[in-house]
């Protein structure tokens, strides 16, 4: 503020002594309104060549409230930077990303239960602490069919009631492929463990290319001859050429720099670990399915313990031989990955909430391993077998205490930290090379049961293994770019997701299609509540009535988006009803939600009914 002030002694002095008590009263409040300054805070987000629409939302967010009269900031650094902020350090004021949105809608527990506001990850980044809400996601966890989704429908009530984080919306993807030299399935995602398994070449013949290898496309191995070999599609057969390779474009380049299963700040949608790490168990049409484990079934005598029996002759890429030891060790691994060696439990971050749900582990054979769950229902307790399986001899010497000087105090072992560019795990895919943010190669691991073994019906699609002699990401710098290397026949699809004009031009290029579906992650505002003003509902609530869905899913989606007031609003667990509609109209949009004009006046009101005052000029006040 620019008014000049007068210390309280100085005000004293100046009025003497011989004050009334309404006076005082008086010169209390001015000294009061002396020490109030605007209110002031940044908005983290990632760059826009990282993540536009993340970019555009936050500064819309930035301009609304410069609207309501408070000095917000928007404030972009990298991916690695942001969930180092967010989820390591909770050194945040705001924040816009996206979270991801697991299968099974029990993720909300770890997100916001209270008991993980201390932990890091994907655990309560927002320092949360309802206990009404806490009996709710403890409850949904040992329910199931209407029971359960009654209880989840309070819990959203209460998580739109009181606003931890504020959800915007849910994207549909869209990757672009060429479907004259891949074929996918129909059903699955492009980036995903089942479609590379599922994808086969349309046709043997050598593919030319329109353009000579460059650095810029790292180490794109090419065929002399193909450049010249007019393309053909007379002559398909199902057996690949020994030089089919399958080459993606990817945005994200941080696999290139880290494939640590546990390192948070790196990880995305899992997709990357998923190729090279095997867990006991893998999400397949909507269920979980047995996957490295033959099988699993509860025991007789103790409805609580889960027996897993592993499949035969199991091996990591390293050529040893897969035990049921080296399961019982990954989940004591995740639960505290010094082993004991600290006086407190140091849990992986990224996989917290899931290995939770664990209480003891233990092998009982060589190839059976019992896992004892706590009070949860059986739906619930499969979420614990889709972590990566690690191998013990490898994991094991990480468990020894370091220091990191990106972490902000707290306890940090090398198993958190360490980048694992020669990842040792059991997947379809090994890693056979990376160029720092250019490519990442992998190639089928031939000892994998896909490709060794007689499946059942759940995946016998997958018998054989991977089609193609080794699967190639490259980095491109935009969706642009990356339609560039499609249309000249450099790559065969796209694994990061188009941005709208990238979607245009996609459609625009003859041979090229695009695939779209419902991502699962959700773009949301996040608020830290540790500290002012966001400890306060009613603030929080007045900053969500700022965000007009409908007009930025039309204006930066491009239409191409759901948006959301829960997380849940696109399952089976979305509320219904008109307590929902009346929680809703609580929290609508202040003016025209189609426009995303604010009704400025009404608006501020809002923010004066939580506590707070303007100034003359309308800056949103604070005392200091």
């Amino acid at each position: 503020m620019s008014t000049s002030r007068l210390s309280r002694r100085s005000l004293l002095a100046l009025t003497g002594v011989g004050l009334t008590s309404g006076c005082i009263r008086q010169l209390e409040s001015t000294f009061s309104r002396d020490h109030q300054q605007q209110l002031s805070f940044s908005i983290k987000t990632v760059p826009a060549d990282a993540d536009a629409v993340a970019t555009k939302v936050a500064r819309y967010l930035a301009t609304q409230l410069q609207r309501v009269g408070i000095s917000a900031s928007v404030v972009p650094v990298s991916r690695e930077e942001l969930l180092r902020s967010v989820l390591l350090n909770h050194d945040f004021d705001v924040y816009v990303y996206r979270f991801p949105l697991p299968w099974d809608p029990d993720f909300l527990r770890p997100l916001l239960h209270s008991r993980y506001a201390p932990d890091v990850g994907w655990q309560n980044p927002f320092g949360y602490g309802d206990l009404s809400l806490d009996s709710l996601l403890e409850r949904q966890q040992t329910e199931r069919g209407v029971v359960r989704t009654s209880t989840l429908t309070d819990a959203q009530h209460r998580i739109a009631e009181n606003q931890p984080f504020t959800p915007v919306a849910i994207p549909h993807t869209a990757r672009a492929t060429r479907p004259d030299r891949v074929d996918w399935p129909v059903d699955e995602p492009i980036h995903s463990v089942a479609a590379y398994l599922g994808a086969r070449p349309v046709e043997t013949r050598r593919f030319p290319s329109r353009v000579p290898p460059t650095a810029a496309v790292g180490n794109v191995t090419t065929n002399e001859s193909t450049q010249t070999t007019p393309a053909t599609t007379d002559t398909a057969t199902d057996a690949p050429q020994a030089t089919n390779r399958l080459r993606m474009t990817m945005t994200d380049a941080r696999p290139t720099e880290n494939l640590n299963p546990l390192s948070t700040p790196f990880r995305s949608d899992g997709t990357f670990i998923r190729l090279v790490y095997d867990s006991l168990g893998r999400v397949l049409d909507d269920e979980m399915h047995p996957w490295m484990a033959a099988s699993w079934d509860w025991l007789d005598d103790d409805s609580s313990t889960l027996s897993v029996r592993l499949r035969d002759d199991l091996e990591w890429h390293d050529g040893n031989a897969i035990t049921a030891a080296d399961v019982a060790f990954t989940f004591r691994f995740l639960a505290d990955t010094s082993l004991g060696s600290l006086d407190q439990l140091v849990p992986s971050p990224e996989y917290r909430g899931r290995a939770s749900l664990v209480d003891s582990v233990s092998a009982a054979s060589s190839r059976e391993v019992h896992l004892g769950f706590g009070d949860v229902d059986e739906a619930v307790a499969l979420r614990a077998l889709s972590v990566p399986i690690l191998p013990e001899h490898v994991w094991e010497p990480y468990a020894r205490p370091t220091s990191v000087s990106w972490l902000d105090g707290g306890r940090v072992t090398e198993a958190l930290v360490r980048n694992n560019l020669e990842p040792v795990g059991s997947g379809p895919f090994r890693v056979t090379g990376t160029s720092f943010r250019e490519s990442l190669s992998l190639e089928p691991f031939d000892a994998h049961f896909l490709a060794t073994q007689t499946l059942d019906e759940s995946l016998a699609r997958f018998e054989g293994g991977f089609a193609f002699d080794g699967l190639e990401f490259i980095v491109a710098p935009s969706g642009g770019s990356a339609i560039k290397l499609l249309s000249d026949g450099v790559v065969d699809a796209t694994a990061g997701l188009l941005s709208s004009d990238a979607v245009k031009s996609a459609l625009a290029t003859p041979d090229i299609s695009v695939r779209t579906g419902v991502s699962q992650w959700c773009y949301h505002v996040g608020y830290n509540l540790r500290k002012p003003p966001f400890t306060n509902p009613r603030f929080r609530r007045a900053v969500a009535r700022l965000v007009a869905r409908p007009y930025l899913t039309e204006s930066v989606f491009d239409g191409r988006a759901y948006g959301v007031m829960s997380p849940l609003a696109t399952t089976e667990f979305s509320p219904t009803g008109e307590s929902w509609t009346a929680v809703l109209d609580e929290l609508r949009f202040v003016g025209n939600h189609r426009t995303g004009s604010l009704d400025t006046s009404s608006a501020r009101s809002l923010f004066e009914d939580a506590g707070y005052t303007y100034s003359k000029s309308g800056e949103l006040l604070v005392q200091r």
